[in-house]
Parts: structure tokens; sequence; C-alpha cells
């Protein structure tokens, strides 16, 4: 367990950097690679998710820049001699804030939709609060790694119930970005 100095110590730096570093922000489009890790009764469901995504940062201050995600998420459904879990396929769509914490760290939020490819299914609300780094490569591009926690909720209706239905992953990303 870390004291109270310590904890006051990281807080003061976490929110002191912006003004200590100076953040460059430039627009920029993204392709990624991700990799879903499920969480909670959702991990009963799938083992793991693998997909893809397009994310444009667009600045709209110095350290700020809206972001707009798109992508495709396929969850393998889990298989074994008792029951046979069909994969969930969702297009993810989001929008949300990125906040440049030093040259190349940020930390974002991002709120949208899940909009399901399975039959039966119904579209979620998708939230997910997120760090990466931005690594700087030959010719201007970047390579963007982040980690964030994404859930999905709402209701589905199964043999006439209204049942709760929340899914949550740790998703991890890998993306070569392009200056615009």
């Amino acid at each position: 367990m870390l004291s109270p100095k310590i904890k006051i110590i990281l807080f003061v730096l976490l929110f002191s950097s912006p003004v200590l570093l100076k953040a460059q922000n430039s627009a920029n489009i993204g392709i990624a690679a991700e990799i879903g890790l499920p969480s909670g009764n959702f991990s009963n469901l799938s083992g793991i998710g693998l997909g893809v995504s397009v994310k444009a940062d667009l600045p709209v201050a110095e350290s700020f820049a809206l972001t707009l995600n798109a992508g495709f998420m396929n969850f393998f459904g889990r298989r074994n001699q008792l029951f046979n879990v069909q994969d969930l396929t969702y297009i993810p769509a989001k929008a949300g804030l990125k906040y440049q914490l030093g040259e190349s760290f940020y930390a974002e939020g991002q709120l949208g939709a899940a909009l399901p490819l399975n039959k039966n299914q119904k579209t979620l609300f998708a939230w997910s609060p997120g760090i990466g780094n931005q690594f700087k490569l030959s010719g201007g591009n970047k390579l963007d790694l982040g980690i964030r926690y994404e859930a999905w909720t709402g209701k589905n209706n199964i043999a006439g119930l209204n049942k709760s239905d929340s899914k949550g992953f740790v998703g991890i990303r890998f993306a070569y970005l392009f200056g615009l």
C-alpha cells in the first residue's frame, strides 16, 4: 500500500505533467489491430477478442483532441463438451476526448455504441477510458500503443424477460498513425 505522501506526490505529478512537458498535438489518422481480453462474467462467454479499427485525432486545443473511432471486433465463443457459445461480433463506433499528458503520453475517454452483427442481439452503449503512448517513426508517422478498459452495456430481451447485458474487456491497441 502506498503511503499518503507518495499518493499526493503521484497525484501532483500526474496533473502537473502537462504544464512541465510541452505536448505536440496534430491531426492524424491511425489504422490498428486490437486484442480484447474479456473480464468478469463476459470471460465465461469468450476467452479473447480480435479486431481492427480506424481512429482519427482532431486537435481542438493545445493539449486536447477530439477522437472518432470505428472498427470491427469479434469475440470468439467458448466451446467445450457441455456448451457451445457463438462468436459475438460487433462494430464499435465511438467519439471522445484525448488529453496529452506529455509529448507522447496521453489519456482518453470515449463514448459510443457497439452495433451487433449477430442475430437476436441489440445495440449496446459503449464507454472506455484508456491511456497510451506514441512513438515517433521516420517520415513523421507514429506507432501508437494503447490500453483501455471498455464496457458495453444495455438490455436484451430473452424469452420475454428484460435481462441486463454487459460485456467488459481490457483492450490493447497497436496502431500505425499517419499525419494529416
